[in-house]
């Protein structure tokens, strides 16, 4: 270690004090050096340890028992057949091996019973879906951008079926890499004709590459971002280093200097994201086209595109028949409209609140919103409104709760992006008023005085406008004060902090009009919008306050009205006059979970009514296509090989020496460039880049990228790796507990041809991975506290993804379906609207599409299902090679309270009712289903009295099956 420390000194010393032959003399001894130290020598074949015991069962077991027999250790007892048969399968295959399939194996007294198993559970399809999940971590899989407006990646789930069968037909781990950096350089140039054609596997493969979050495009400076994240990547992922902390400055602790980042990006210097598909407004780039490849994938994408057209084709006959049923039985209750009312989106939610109050069409109103803080309150000059809401909940945002409020505008919606959109009011305003704190009764009272005197009694010559309350105004538009040409209006500023709303185009420029029946000034919109710069406006740090406006309105639609908003985020008061129909308002009341409405019904109307947003969508994911990327083509087309340079502290537009494709330094002793093999007719000179280094990371030469693979392997069997740091092998790590059996695992997994389930096979079959996970032995637990050494088996909680199959594959309801498009399933409350933009992603299903296993949950960048989260599952936004495992109330929460788990227990005692009868029976069926054995006299007799305090049978069942949720050993595996 001190070694590693003072040549990476004397290698800074190098470069800034002594002359180029010295220079010479000690980078070569640096690198004779480096190639010594682990992990940077390749791998030598060696001999297992020689240990006095049966115990070992492999070649691996020699290795641990060593330095068990080194440090006075002993393993663990061999856990139970019972034991065992559970935790392989959830190992392997990510579900529990059922009664009938534990009473196979237990009563299979052949020698080689296990070893089956451990074939069979390898090659089942299942394998695939469990072990993708921890390679789309490693991916930065997600379904969605992220960023403002978290935009769709219709075609990303694509990779995810690729990750699937790719493990599922044991792909050689060397193909799987080079497939995913190069797919498209596969094959050689061999004439002066067209570029050979890339497979669309390969195409899809390439997905790999585009995965990390996208923003809008910024030129120059995303294209260097965007090759930077890819050299990083590929960098931690494929030979466990951090590259990507020598993009600024040479590496605090690794030999990796800046020039080696840059050398490495160089060969991804030459790739091109097709271009943006016409109105991508968010410009996150095009696809490649890929067919569908797999057996029998082409006919199920035209079944499903036929099913979602059909579902648009008779969503419209559907809904009326719905609403009709509904409104019949609903009749007169109907007839409450909806009025003036307030929104505000943030980081957290999306809540929007209005007032069950009519407003008559040109008639002048009077609209206020006040806030404590806690909850918002609306009424007019009729006094207080009683309030619905369409999204949501009452939490009385008000401006502190922008982040980033930029703009103010009135007129149109803007989604809190200050530029006009949907939602036009058209009407008038006279007045707009901002307060610092809920007005109270008497200033309310003053204010309605103002209203009445000045826009609904007497004439012009009555007197003098009667001023609203001045306490604590911090903002007031006031009609009289407009700036216009003499036709249109151009400028209006308030009177209290002279915050000006502008508008340059003549299109959007109101008319100047009078309200009421006094003719005050008023201003009148039709399509017209005025915005300003709200950054020094004195209310946006108020958590509480008042707004007030005085207003018409003639459209029977929403509208919108002031909006103070930036980066997404918006406070906008709006306006749905009419919202009078009986059809608006049985929407209404269906969104707003009227208890007269059925939850069938709710779910229903919800379905039918969004197929013609999210059908467009769900047809366009089965285009076939991929989500891929390609070299450039090269002069005369497009661009060719641009100069590559390091770019000074990471900065873009900052560029320093030229540097040329090359691989890492603290490798290979050197800086040599890369030989890369062109083009020998000179058509492409921008091809094999990629490849070079696809190849050169996959080669068994390389000392990292089998390390570092059955270094992950070990991890996720074991709950810690051999190296602890998966991703990162360099000095900050802990270094190896076992150096010797990593080395020989890493030849091993060369030897066997790149498999991965050699490596599996090799694992599971141990004696090391049949230990008990109880260990009684102080001397172990002082002497190796971590089990690092792996004295006994590491207790594990399953991880999130589970621990949502387990519970299905318990009920009965778990939908085997393998392979296709994103999952919607249901969320609790209203998660799914407080995180929408424009309109929410989420096109939840109830039905057995949704019960599909959690690998194919979509993946929203914005949106983690809670479930999901509770457990430390977490849409990727970088790499991850390990996740957390944390044992919160949230958890028991979400597994008693939870509505998923309350559901399916419902349907778990129903599965137990058709199996068995009798109280004693049930309970005894329930047990071996959720947790694989029989329950003890104690347990019995516990859920039965359970059972038996229940108001009903079913009731008790119920009650026993939520329990045996609840339990320790449900989440847990010995």
């Amino acid at each position: 270690m001190d070694l590693r420390v003072s040549m990476r000194r004397a290698n800074l010393l190098t470069r800034n004090l002594v002359p180029t032959c010295v220079l010479f003399v000690l980078c070569f001894c640096s690198s004779a050096f480096a190639e010594k130290e682990w992990p940077f020598y390749v791998p030598k074949k060696a001999t297992p340890p020689t240990v006095r015991s049966d115990w070992p069962r492999n070649d691996i077991d020699r290795f641990i028992l060593e330095k068990l027999n080194e440090n006075e250790l002993k393993p663990a007892d061999e856990v139970s057949k019972r034991t065992l048969l559970r935790r392989v399968y959830f190992d392997l295959i990510g579900l529990p091996p059922t009664p009938s399939e534990i009473d196979q194996f237990l009563n299979n007294g052949s020698e080689d019973a296990y070893e089956k198993l451990v074939d069979r559970l390898l090659d089942d399809p299942r394998y695939g879906e469990r072990w993708a999940r921890f390679w789309l971590d490693l991916a930065r899989y997600a379904d969605t951008a992220g960023y403002e407006g978290d935009p769709d990646l219709p075609h990303a789930w694509r990779y995810r079926d690729y990750v699937i069968d790719s493990l599922n037909r044991d792909k050689p781990y060397d193909q799987f890499i080079k497939e995913q950096i190069a797919g498209d350089e596969f094959k050689d140039v061999m004439g002066a004709g067209d570029l050979p054609g890339t497979s669309a596997e390969n195409t899809v493969a390439m997905t790999f590459l585009r995965l990390a979050p996208f923003t809008e495009p910024r030129g120059d400076e995303t294209r260097h971002e965007m090759l930077s994240e890819m050299t990083s990547t590929v960098g931690s992922v494929f030979l466990g280093l951090t590259v990507g902390c020598a993009k600024c400055h040479d590496h605090k602790h690794d030999e990796i200097p800046t020039e080696d980042f840059y050398r490495m990006k160089a060969f991804f210097a030459t790739v091109q994201i097709p271009r943006p598909e016409p109105g991508d407004i968010f410009q996150i780039g095009g696809s490649l086209n890929a067919k569908f490849y797999r057996e029998g994938e082409n006919d199920w994408a035209s079944k499903q595109a036929e099913a979602f057209k059909k579902q648009a084709a008779e969503a419209d006959k559907k809904l009326a028949a719905l609403k009709q049923q509904i409104a019949k039985r609903l009749g007169e209750s109907l007839q409450t409209g909806a009025g003036f009312g307030i929104q505000v989106v943030d980081q957290q939610n999306n809540d929007y609140v209005y007032a069950k109050e009519s407003v008559e069409v040109g008639q002048p109103y009077l609209g206020i919103v006040d806030s404590n803080g806690k909850s918002w309150n609306i009424s007019s000059q009729n006094g207080a409104s009683d309030l619905g809401s369409l999204s949501g909940k009452n939490r009385g945002k008000w401006f502190s709760s922008l982040k980033d409020a930029k703009h103010i505008s009135l007129g149109k919606h803007t989604a809190g992006t200050g530029e006009p959109k949907d939602g036009k009011h058209q009407g008038k305003f006279a007045e707009i008023l901002i307060y610092d704190h809920p007005l109270d009764e008497t200033e309310r009272k003053s204010l309605n005085h103002s209203f009445r005197t000045n826009y609904l009694s007497g004439t012009k010559a009555a007197g003098l406008p009667v001023p609203p309350p001045q306490k604590g105004l911090r903002f007031w538009l006031h009609a009289a004060d407009v700036e216009s040409n003499g036709e249109k209006i151009t400028r209006w500023v308030d009177r209290v902090g002279n915050v000006a709303l502008e508008q340059d185009d003549e299109s959007l420029q109101p008319t100047p009009a009078t309200l009421g029946s006094r003719k005050n000034p008023a201003v009148d919109f039709e399509s017209h919008f005025l915005s300003g710069n709200a950054s020094n406006a004195s209310f946006l740090d108020d958590s509480q306050g008042t707004i007030a406006v005085v207003y018409s309105a003639r459209h029977q639609k929403e509208g919108y009205g002031l909006e103070i908003g930036g980066g997404g985020e918006f406070l906008t008061t709006f306006v749905n006059p009419a919202a009078a129909s009986d059809e608006d308002k049985l929407e209404q009341l269906i969104r707003d979970k009227d208890p007269r409405i059925t939850a069938e019904e709710q779910r229903e109307f919800e379905f039918v009514s969004s197929r013609s947003r999210f059908v467009p969508q769900h047809l366009k994911r089965l285009k076939p296509v991929a989500m891929s990327l390609r070299h450039s083509y090269g002069p005369p087309y497009e661009p060719g090989v641009p100069v590559s340079r390091v770019m000074l502290r990471g900065e873009y537009d900052n560029p320093g020496d030229v540097v040329e494709p090359g691989f890492l330094s603290v490798i290979t002793g050197n800086q040599d460039p890369t030989p890369i093999r062109l083009d020998p007719f000179k058509r492409w000179p921008t091809r094999s880049r990629r490849m070079a280094l696809a190849k050169w990371i996959a080669s068994p030469e390389n000392p990292m990228t089998a390390r570092v693979m059955v270094n992950r392997l070990w991890h996720w069997h074991f709950g810690q790796g051999i190296v602890t740091t998966p991703s990162d092998f360099g000095y900050l790590s802990t270094g190896p507990s076992h150096q010797e059996l990593l080395d020989w695992l890493a030849v091993k997994f060369v030897e066997e041809k790149w498999s991965l389930k050699s490596i599996h096979r090799l694992i599971v079959t141990s004696a090391t991975y049949r230990q008990s996970s109880s260990q009684s032995n102080a001397q172990a637990r002082k002497t190796d506290p971590d089990n690092r050494l792996l004295s006994r088996f590491n207790r594990r909680r399953l991880d999130a993804e589970a621990v949502r199959d387990h519970v299905l594959a318990v009920s009965g309801r778990l939908n085997p379906e393998q392979f296709g498009l994103p999952i919607f399933p249901p969320l609790p409350g209203d998660v799914a609207e407080t995180v929408k933009y424009d309109n929410s992603k989420w096109d939840t299903q109830y039905g057995p599409e949704g019960r599909k296993r959690s690998v194919y949950i979509y993946q929203q960048r914005t949106l983690t299902m809670p479930l999901m989260q509770t457990f430390d599952s977490l849409v990727c936004e970088e790499t991850r090679p390990m996740r957390r495992s944390s044992v919160t109330p949230l958890q028991a929460l979400a597994m008693y309270n939870g509505d998923f788990v309350n559901e399916e227990a419902i349907h778990f005692a129903k599965r137990v009712r058709g199996l068995a009868s009798g109280d004693r029976a049930q309970v005894r069926t329930a047990f071996e289903i959720s947790l694989g054995r029989k329950p003890n006299k104690t347990e019995a007799t516990r859920l039965l009295d359970i059972l038996n305090a229940s108001p009903t049978p079913a009731a008790g069942l119920v009650r026993v099956c939520r329990v045996l949720f609840n339990t320790n050993e449900f989440i847990y595996i010995d």
